[in-house]
């Protein structure tokens, strides 16, 4: 098996435990916002590690290509662009909605 292979899956791997474990960590969450603090590393971490495991793949395959590496390069930043602003923004949507939130919160600077 080539390296390019063995690193693919290794990037595959971790990325894919990430996805599982943020979300067994969601099941066992109290409230809406600790759900969405811990749904970040799978879209933060998880998804532009599957990105970046593609890449080396495609590149091993197929040989190197700038526009797949373009691609990727755009891929993860959205990715990590996203993440942020999403998890945030519905973590405020979340709480400015009256739900209910764990009293064991702390700080809870939206209050």
């Amino acid at each position: 098996m080539p390296w390019f292979d063995v690193l693919a899956v290794v990037l595959a791997t971790g990325g894919a435990l990430l996805v599982l474990l943020s979300s067994v960590a969601m099941l066992r969450a109290r409230d809406g916002l600790q759900m969405m603090n811990v749904f970040s590393p799978a879209t933060g971490m998880g998804l532009p590690l599957i990105a970046v495991a593609v890449f080396v793949h495609l590149t091993g395959a197929r040989g190197f290509s700038w526009w797949t590496l373009l691609i990727t390069g755009v891929s993860v930043a959205a990715l990590v662009i996203v993440s942020s602003l999403a998890s945030n923004t519905l973590a405020r949507a979340i709480y400015q909605s009256g739900a209910a939130v764990d009293p064991r919160t702390e700080p809870q600077d939206l209050a």
